[in-house]
Order: structure tokens, then C-alpha cells, then sequence
């Protein structure tokens, strides 16, 4: 049975529901409000949190959202149990952490509870058939389908040197999301005819920094591709100075390169270096319609502009979710599967049509570049801020 099929059966499932006009619905919120990924979940959580607002603002039933900090899988897949048994929650969001969402999916299925994952791209979320998770957000397999368009249509025009010139590096952590990231890039780029020259992995917070770019720079490499978290982006420039060497072409790839922390730590460095990752604030306004509105209400209500494009990404998927007249599982799953939103039409360029697996198949991550300490989209061109420098 395909998962169209699941979702019609679902449908027509009993299920106990509240009338419209009722109590509160209430939602779940699994992100790392601590440790090392705080300030990812916390920008995500502020997204959709800007969500509940908006949705409450428009009157109706109320939606009440309820935050867990989660930090690891056994601490979330507790805590999605407890919002759901114990605060009964309708629905969980979440996580930008893919060991922290695959366990809320497995509390998800186990309860019956649609779980929607607003950031983590790692592949492995949707191969496994969860019945409950939908994800509005991009695929690392998305990011490989951008990784090959970029280097062989924008970077050939940008550098003035044919794709053959290329000689490109993968470096990644060894974490589920930025593995799945490099996998990804790794196989479409030799689909695509690219060589790839070195692909080497990572601990997080890794002291073989300075020894990795050594070899980077005796292999020739001149596009150099990082996977990581922003405390290892960090580390690469510190290693890349210390050498006195930088290849041609850095680009990140991943939630922390657009972050407005990772700038101030790194500083003057960080100009002209790529990233592919969620659409920033500053998009082109033909495409991305909601960014500033959006930027606008995040510094009204935490006095300071967003933070990335993050929020903006976890807010536009909150916003077609908390959009639909009915929050309970079988309405709410079925409503969702029926919907067919072109890209362009929400607030950060993306639309909204599910595959099979729950995916949402018009979410895609852009290629933005630093400039004088801003991320703007740089391509593709409809969604270009900026041009390259």
C-alpha cells in the first residue's frame, strides 16, 4: 500500500475529535533548547513559534504550543510520549537534530501522532516508511540535486574556468545530517560526471582540523565543500589561516552556514564564501513574498532580526500546517496530502506537494553567499538576492 493510500485509510479512521469553537488544541515542540545545537533549535523553535501567533491572531480555536528541550534520542522520544499521553498534544514539531527526530517519529507511530520535521534534512528521516512524519523541509538528497546544479551551471560562469578544472573536496562531520548532506553530494556529483578528489569525515569537534586542510591543499583541491555544525565551520577557517592557504571556492552546506553567529566568529573571512542552505531573509522578493513581513515581526517580538534563514524555513512549514481548518490527526493528514501549492507561493519561495513518503516535494535549499556579513541568495536566479562576488 502506498502512502497516498495510508492517508485516505487514515481518513476514514475513527478517532476521537472536538468540535470546532472546543478547548485549545495543543502542539508539541521537540528541539535542543541546550548544548551544542541550542542555537539551531532555538531559531527553530522561534519560527514556529511566530506560527502558533499568526494562527492564533486569525481567531478560531485556539493553539496552544507546548516547548521540550531535547538534546538527545532517549530524552525525546520521552518527551514526544509525555506531550502526547500526558499533555495531549495532537501533533509534535520538530528538530533540526536527525537522531532527536527519529526518535519523536518513533513516539509518533507508536502513539499515532503525526510528527512534522520543519529542518533536519538527513535521508535516512523518510526511508524507513514512518506513517506519521511529514517533512516540509529540504532532503539531503536535495542538496546533492543543488550541489551538481551549482557546479556545473553557476561556478563554471562565476570563475570564468570550465567544469573539468574542478577539483573538489567533501569534508564533513560524522553526524546523521551532514553524512547524509556529503552522501548525497557525493553520489549526484559522480552521476553527474564530476570527480570528486577527497571526501574525508570528521568528529565533531575535531582537533584534526589543521591536519585535514594540509591534505586538501597537497591533493590540489579548489572547491571545497563543508557539512558541519557551526563550531567545526569555525574550526576550518582557524585551520585555513594558520596555513596561509584557502581554495578558490569554499562552500558550506547545511543549517549553520547561515547563521549570523558563524560571521561574527569568523569575521572579514567569511566574505565571498557559498553556502547551500535553507532560503535566508534576504531572497528575491518575486520569490520569497514573506521574508521581510516575516523579518519585521521576528524584531518585533525578540528586538533583534533573525538569526537565519532557519526561522524563516520552520515558520513557512508551521504556516501550512497550523493553516488547515482542522488539527486532528485524520482531517489534519488528509487536508495536507490533498494540498498542491507551487513554489514561489510561501513565505520563503517553497510550495508544498507531498510524495509517498511524507516528503514535501517543493522545499529546496538555495545557494547564498556572504557578503559584507549578510547571506544573500545568489541563486538559482529566480530566487537570487544578489549576484556572486
Amino acid at each position: 500500500m502506498n502512502r497516498r493510500n495510508a492517508l485516505a485509510l487514515l481518513a476514514a479512521a475513527p478517532f476521537p475529535a472536538l468540535a470546532q469553537g472546543g478547548p485549545e488544541w495543543r502542539v508539541g515542540a521537540l528541539f535542543p533548547l541546550s548544548g551544542s545545537a541550542a542555537l539551531l533549535g532555538d531559531e527553530a523553535a522561534r519560527g514556529l513559534e511566530l506560527a502558533v501567533d499568526e494562527r492564533n491572531a486569525a481567531g478560531g480555536r485556539p493553539v496552544r504550543l507546548l516547548r521540550a528541550d531535547v538534546t538527545e534520542p532517549a530524552q525525546a522520544l520521552a518527551e514526544a510520549r509525555r506531550l502526547i499521553q500526558q499533555e495531549r498534544a495532537v501533533l509534535l514539531f520538530g528538530s533540526v537534530s536527525a537522531p532527536v527526530g527519529q526518535a519523536a517519529i518513533q513516539a509518533a507511530e507508536s502513539l499515532e501522532t503525526p510528527f512534522f520535521e520543519l529542518a533536519a534534512a538527513a535521508d535516512s528521516l523518510t526511508e524507513r516508511g514512518a506513517r506519521y512524519l511529514i517533512r516540509t523541509a529540504p532532503r539531503a538528497a536535495d542538496f546533492g540535486t543543488l550541489g551538481v546544479e551549482v557546479l556545473t551551471r553557476f561556478l563554471p560562469a562565476h570563475l570564468g574556468q570550465p567544469v573539468d578544472s574542478m577539483r573538489v573536496a567533501l569534508l564533513h562531520e560524522a553526524s546523521a545530517t551532514s553524512e547524509s548532506i556529503a552522501i548525497a553530494l557525493e553520489a549526484q556529483l559522480k552521476e553527474a560526471g564530476l570527480s570528486v578528489t577527497e571526501r574525508l569525515s570528521h568528529a565533531p569537534r575535531t582537533a584534526e582540523m589543521p591536519a585535514m586542510v594540509q591534505r586538501l591543499r597537497a591533493a590540489g583541491v579548489n572547491v571545497l565543500i563543508h557539512a558541519a555544525a557551526e563550531g567545526d565551520a569555525i574550526s576550518l577557517f582557524r585551520a585555513l589561516a594558520e596555513a596561509a592557504w584557502r581554495p578558490p571556492v569554499v562552500i558550506g552546506a547545511g543549517l549553520a552556514w547561515g547563521l549570523a553567529e558563524l560571521a561574527r566568529a569568523v569575521g572579514p573571512a567569511l566574505d565571498s564564501v557559498f553556502a547551500m542552505d535553507v532560503p535566508p531573509i534576504e531572497t528575491a522578493d518575486r520569490w520569497a513574498t514573506g521574508a521581510r513581513p516575516f523579518a519585521e515581526a521576528y524584531q518585533r517580538r525578540w528586538g533583534t532580526p533573525p538569526r537565519s534563514g532557519l526561522s524563516l524555513a520552520t515558520y513557512t512549514g508551521a504556516q501550512v500546517v497550523l493553516a488547515q481548518p482542522n488539527l486532528e490527526r485524520a482531517p489534519l493528514r488528509a487536508s495536507l496530502a490533498a494540498l498542491d501549492q507551487p513554489e514561489g507561493s510561501l513565505p520563503n519561495g517553497w510550495g508544498f506537494r507531498l510524495d509517498d513518503r511524507g516528503q514535501n516535494t517543493r522545499a529546496r535549499p538555495v545557494l547564498l553567499q556572504w557578503q559584507a556579513a549578510r547571506p544573500m541568495a545568489v541563486y538559482p536566479p529566480e530566487a537570487a538576492a544578489a549576484g556572486p562576488v
